[in-house]
């Protein structure tokens, strides 16, 4: 960490507190201004009087990098803000009709794809184009909690060791976010941010459970605020959830995410935060996403579509596969159908029948082996509740109550 006073340019004689040991980029994007201050003599220094270009290549370079910290210009020009924000919102009319972003180009664009989801990489692009002062503060580093990879930590690293769920989803992908910001715009996406944790906002609490651990931010631009949303106890907090105080002030500069690792992937669940981020009515998200609650039908009806893919058998009447409950029920109506025509015809058909009901029986008594192979030492708990739930149909609930009893 580094604090020290600034000397030269916009932010002259102004106190900065940095992460980065060489120094900041201090990047004005509404203008298209950057500014070096290198760190000597124990204060910021002004590399060059004159502010040099501004591009994205240069912004998600350095915040790539572990020398320099990327700063947002406090309080940018308002007619240059003004003017960024009509020109996005000009290019979002005219870009209505392909309102899906390329994944294609989300992919080309994403300076290190074997750390940086897709998911998180569009969070922070589609976030970029709506906030005129924004630019990338960080995702991957390689250092301790989210901005690193679950396989590259030990098991006492609080990112991995306190919640079941950071121990799920990519061990090879980074799971935060770091967003530079201007003053005001801190204020505001904090603030957002906040009101939504507090009412236990669902873009922000999935029927998975909470998509981010905590973010931190500043409310008034003097106070670092943190909110922890799950996970709360082992940190110090008093409770899974609520304000945590005490983070760094760097944040006072830029707002961290920890996003819950097994989310770090999952865009439905990251769109969901950046709807938060945008001001969208929670009417709005819910419209269109797709962790809106669903009638036990759906539910069994995506179970079944899931299972027809990840824990199936080939389907006896057709092409493709089959959920096993779905191919157990056939099976038991097929004997029950048998039983009842045995006593009703002659010795030939009689023997036809049995021999066929013997073969219908050895298939349902293979079933419990096909179960057995269904899952693997390593699935979780919920993943065999999940599977259980679609092999058992309606009598899940009672078997699980049997086995609750021990």
């Amino acid at each position: 960490m580094r604090e020290g006073r600034c000397h030269g340019g916009p932010l002259d004689g102004q106190v900065r507190t940095t992460r980065c040991p060489d120094g900041f980029l201090l990047g004005d994007k509404p203008t298209e201004r950057a500014w070096f201050y290198d760190w000597r003599d124990g204060a910021f220094q002004l590399r060059e009087p004159e502010p040099e270009p501004f591009t994205e290549t240069l912004e998600v370079g350095y915040a790539m990098g572990q020398e320099y910290d990327v700063l947002a210009l406090p309080d940018p020009p308002a007619d240059a803000v003004a003017a960024v924000e009509a020109a996005q919102a000009m290019a979002a009319v005219e870009a209505a009709p392909d309102a899906e972003t390329d994944e294609f180009t989300i992919l080309a664009s994403n300076p290190n794809p074997g750390r940086i989801s897709t998911a998180i990489w569009r969070l922070w692009s589609d976030f970029d184009r709506f906030e005129p002062s924004a630019l990338l503060g960080g995702v991957y580093a390689a250092k301790p909690g989210y901005h690193n990879y679950r396989n590259a930590l030990p098991s006492s690293d609080y990112s991995v060791r306190d919640l079941a769920a950071d121990r799920q989803g990519s061990g090879v992908m980074a799971s935060a976010l770091d967003l530079s910001l201007s003053d005001a715009a801190m204020r505001k996406y904090t603030g957002r941010l906040d009101s939504a944790a507090r009412s236990r906002d669902p873009r922000l609490y999935t029927p998975r459970g909470p998509v981010l651990r905590e973010f931190i931010g500043t409310k008034d631009s003097r106070t670092v605020y943190c909110y922890v949303l799950v996970g709360g106890r082992p940190l110090g907090v008093g409770a899974d959830a609520g304000p945590d105080p005490g983070r760094d002030k760097t944040h006072l500069w830029h707002i961290h995410l920890s996003i819950v690792r097994q989310f770090c992937e999952d865009w439905s669940a990251l769109d969901g935060v950046l709807s938060v981020l945008r001001g969208e009515s929670l009417a709005a998200w819910r419209s269109r996403s797709e962790y809106n609650e669903m009638t036990p039908q759906q539910a069994q009806q995506l179970r079944d579509a899931h299972y027809t893919t990840a824990v199936a058998i080939p389907n006896p009447t057709g092409d493709g596969k089959v959920p096993l409950h779905v191919w157990a029920g056939w099976m038991t109506g097929a004997v029950k159908a048998l039983a009842t025509a045995v006593g009703n015809v002659d010795e030939a058909t009689k023997a036809q029948l049995q021999q066929d009901l013997t073969s219908l029986q050895a298939g349902i008594d293979a079933v419990p082996e096909q179960v057995v192979r269904a899952f693997g030492p390593s699935d979780d708990p919920e993943d065999i509740a999940l599977r259980l739930r679609a092999m058992l149909g309606d009598k899940a609930t009672a078997v699980g109550q049997i086995l609750a009893r021990g």
